[in-house]
């Protein structure tokens, strides 16, 4: 088995795990543990009166827990959560890998912007994955009722289909078009007993720009027709849950650098609460090289990648994922950036 090593970073790496209620999130930290023997974590648990974590093999292997029990974690972030973290930084230099296990109601956007908008936690730790658990028996319930479990896939970079083994009838595929409708650049994976078996899990480097460059490519070779099957089974069934899903545009123009600093900067201030991410591959006007961004919350980060070939056809290419997205909006807004207007083609 090949063994995960942070031997390279300065920073340490930060997996954070959500999921409803019951969909095995305890179940999974303890696997990742089984898994990856040789690597040093430090757990934050706040899953109220679930610990669950397997007491003799963190003795055993002396990892530190933090216990968050004086609330949820998204309430906590300045007092418990924050001081965990200084904590870790101050007191475990060895750490290889920090687990952060949410409780099911928690709203993953809180943690996730902590390490983005705090300078001083954002030079010690790095995101490297949301990962969520979701009861795949009881997904279709918590995804039409419970605003907290479709902004938890909203946000996430793997969600696996847990329970998989309980679930009755063929209506796999469905549930999938149920997540790529809400987030169409996760990962989803089958799994039962939160067992993960090859898949990747402490490598992912999801918030890296080579990693926000290719999965905002592959936005691109999605099958569309099943978010579309998904949409009419709801529409059918009388359910209208698509107050968050994801709006992606694709432009042959290229934008004015400043224009566009300008607006994204604001239209991600002024929308912080009800847009969870943005990801982007920029053409801009004089420069060489394609701009790759991505936006989490308040924060917008960019970066050169690569030079775009000679005889390349430039292009550049958004998504959003948020709650009550206005496409008409957005495709008007952008198209206003452009050095000089032309037609936007959709995805």
């Amino acid at each position: 088995m090949e063994e995960y090593s942070n031997i390279h970073h300065k920073r340490i790496p930060v997996t954070i795990i959500t999921g409803f209620l019951g969909a095995g999130k305890t179940t999974f930290l303890n696997n990742v543990l089984k898994k990856y023997p040789k690597t040093r974590f430090a757990i934050i648990e706040n899953e109220f009166g679930e610990l669950g974590i397997d007491g003799e093999m963190l003795s055993n292997d002396n990892i530190p827990l933090y216990e968050l029990v004086n609330g949820c974690i998204c309430c906590t972030l300045n007092t418990d959560f924050y001081r965990a973290l200084q904590n870790i930084i101050d007191n475990y230099q060895d750490i290889d890998h920090l687990l952060v296990e949410t409780t099911g109601i928690a709203d993953p956007m809180h943690v996730i912007d902590l390490f983005f908008s705090n300078e001083q936690i954002r030079n010690g730790f790095i995101v490297n994955s949301v990962i969520c658990l979701t009861d795949s028996t009881l997904l279709e319930e918590n995804l039409n009722m419970q605003p907290e479990a479709r902004k938890q896939i909203a946000l996430s970079d793997i969600v696996l289909l847990n329970k998989m083994d309980m679930l009755m009838g063929n209506d796999t595929q469905h549930l999938k078009n149920r997540v790529f409708d809400i987030n169409p650049m996760a990962d989803v994976i089958e799994t039962s007993h939160a067992q993960t078996n090859g898949t990747p899990l402490l490598n992912t480097e999801a918030y890296s720009f080579p990693h926000i460059e290719k999965t905002t490519l592959s936005y691109q070779n999605l099958n569309i027709s099943l978010q579309n099957l998904a949409k009419d089974k709801e529409q059918l069934n009388g359910h209208h849950q698509h107050d968050i899903h994801a709006e992606g545009f694709v432009f042959d123009e290229c934008f004015d650098q400043e224009l566009f600093n300008i607006w994204i900067s604001s239209y991600i201030y002024f929308n912080q609460n009800s847009l969870f991410r943005v990801k982007g591959i920029l053409n801009f006007k004089n420069s060489k090289k394609r701009y790759i961004f991505q936006a989490v919350k308040g924060s917008c980060i960019f970066e050169q990648g690569s030079e775009w070939q000679e005889n390349e056809s430039r292009f550049s290419k958004i998504v959003f994922i948020g709650k009550h997205l206005n496409r008409k909006q957005l495709e008007q807004n952008l198209s206003k950036l452009f050095i000089n207007q032309n037609t936007v083609a959709t995805l």
